[in-house]
């Protein structure tokens, strides 16, 4: 019950007011995505689990007339763990009982507004821009260098930092405007004991044909900042992503990197590579390779591969770790 309360009022205010879940005219979904794999991890352990996430996920719309419609949105997301374990069906974010989202909303000709918990502006938007969606923490760049050391919430609770999400928040997307623009925004509307600002997070979208780029900026309530740019063009069947991620630190220290990575979709199968290179610390590279074979409409088999050079990952000491690698198997499969 404690964390019941912990999910934003609004929530509950939203559901009376729309009536999601009885008016006829309303609609739902029930959707999600189960991961299960088996890899060899950096640490040169053998592992059983979800090599991305899997997730379980409400949406509810009403339809308010003259072009509103209410909504709500429900989303947890945990790892897959080797059931004799014990800890199978673990919880990605046990401080809250929806950690992917919790919000409700109100939608028309002028944007989308939410409320409650969400990603922030910066983190909705740049899985774009990455070959794997910043989805695989074996094989994705976008996973092991973006927005290093800048986590969007760092006190939302004594339990510790929530990585990429707001728990208290608003949250902004607009139409698309003439010539392919669009802005996501959001703004953290409660501070934390620690923070020192309100966290800021907005994103200037375009998206026209083969092209799709956004410049994107983030500043923490510690008042850590975050500058990314992507970019994305498809080329038929060739996808070929390229990003820049600019971190300032609370106490001003630099962590920036580019990337780029390319999807080639070949039937049922789709092949990716990824690169990326520190520009600070130890200047650092990191490689990704990976395949998907689409086994049936929901059912994805894939093999995951990566490698960190020397230097890519600094002990509590400062020391330099040898460069190490990871490869696994797995099936993903969405409802």
């Amino acid at each position: 019950m404690k964390k019941l309360t912990r999910l934003n009022a609004a929530l509950g205010m939203a559901l009376a007011v729309t009536g999601v879940a009885h008016a006829a005219e309303d609609s739902y979904k029930f959707s999600g995505t189960l991961d299960m794999g088996y890899y060899r991890d950096y640490d040169d352990k053998n592992k059983t689990g979800s090599i991305s996430r899997s997730n379980v996920a409400f949406d509810g719309l009403k339809n308010l007339g003259n072009g509103m419609a209410g909504t709500v949105k429900l989303n947890t997301r945990f790892f897959l763990r080797d059931p004799k374990t014990g800890d199978h069906l673990v919880n990605e974010d046990t401080k809250y009982m929806f950690a992917g989202e919790a919000t409700a909303g109100l939608k028309g000709d002028f944007g989308h507004v939410r409320v409650g918990r969400a990603l922030t502006a910066l983190w909705q938007n740049d899985w774009a821009y990455d070959a794997w969606y910043n989805y695989d923490q074996i094989a994705s760049p976008a996973w092991q260098m973006w927005h290093a050391g800048n986590a969007a919430d760092p006190n939302a609770s004594q339990a510790g930092a929530s990585w990429a999400r707001l728990n208290n928040g608003l949250f902004y997307a607009s139409p698309k405007f003439a010539g392919g623009f669009s802005v996501d925004a959001s703004v953290g509307l409660k501070k934390q004991t620690g923070d020192k600002n309100n966290s800021t997070s907005v994103a200037l979208k375009y998206e026209q044909g083969p092209l799709n780029a956004m410049l994107a900026s983030e500043k923490n309530p510690m008042g850590a900042t975050t500058n990314f740019i992507g970019t994305k063009y498809k080329f038929g069947a060739l996808t070929v992503m390229g990003a820049y991620d600019d971190n300032t630190h609370a106490d001003g220290k630099k962590n920036r990197s580019t990337a780029v990575s390319a999807q080639l979709a070949d039937g049922k199968m789709t092949y990716l590579a990824g690169f990326g290179r520190q520009m600070d610390n130890q200047k650092a590279n990191f490689f990704g390779l990976g395949a998907t074979y689409a086994y049936k409409p929901n059912t994805n088999i894939y093999v995951s591969y990566g490698k960190k050079a020397k230097g890519f990952v600094v002990d509590k000491n400062g020391v330099p770790q040898p460069s190490a690698d990871a490869i696994g198997v797995g099936v993903n499969y969405s409802f």
